[in-house]
């Protein structure tokens, strides 16, 4: 009986490691049953030839006119840079057919460096009322182009 104890208590504590070891992933939706959701993916693109941010998303959304709009908006503090406040944001129009889609959003803005910052975006159909919104944390990584 200890035996079966012993492993029931191993597989729980196996488990709940496990999970909380996977990556973060921030997705939020519109409310129960709401078939609008967007996922901000955990690492973007610091492009600096042109200084913006390409952050990818996951966008779900049905109803209105077939079409949504999101905007993200990034902001990183120090020490992950040296500017007091770095701060951008970037539109981007989505298809709202009830699929996910991948979604890349071009974040412009002032300050961005490699390292830890806070996105969000909100969704927004055929009004500027947001039906879906997320935050989470992004990994900010230079790439050359």
């Amino acid at each position: 009986m200890k035996r079966i104890r012993l492993f029931t208590l191993l597989s729980v504590l196996a488990v709940a490691l496990s999970v909380g070891l996977l990556p973060g992933i921030a997705e939020a939706n519109g409310g129960s049953g709401s078939p609008n959701q967007v996922t901000i993916q955990p690492q973007a693109s610091l492009i600096f030839t042109d200084a913006t941010i390409d952050v990818g998303l996951y966008v779900k959304c049905q109803g209105g006119s077939g079409l949504g709009e999101v905007i993200v908006n990034v902001k990183q503090s120090p020490p992950a840079t040296p500017s007091p406040v770095a701060a951008g944001s970037g539109p981007q129009t989505v298809v709202c057919d009830g699929q996910t889609h991948s979604v890349g959003v071009t974040v412009s803005g002032f300050g961005f460096d490699a390292g830890t910052a806070t996105a969000t975006a909100d969704l927004m159909m055929d009004s500027p009322t947001v039906v879906a919104h997320v935050q989470r944390s992004i990994k900010i990584v230079v790439v050359t182009g």
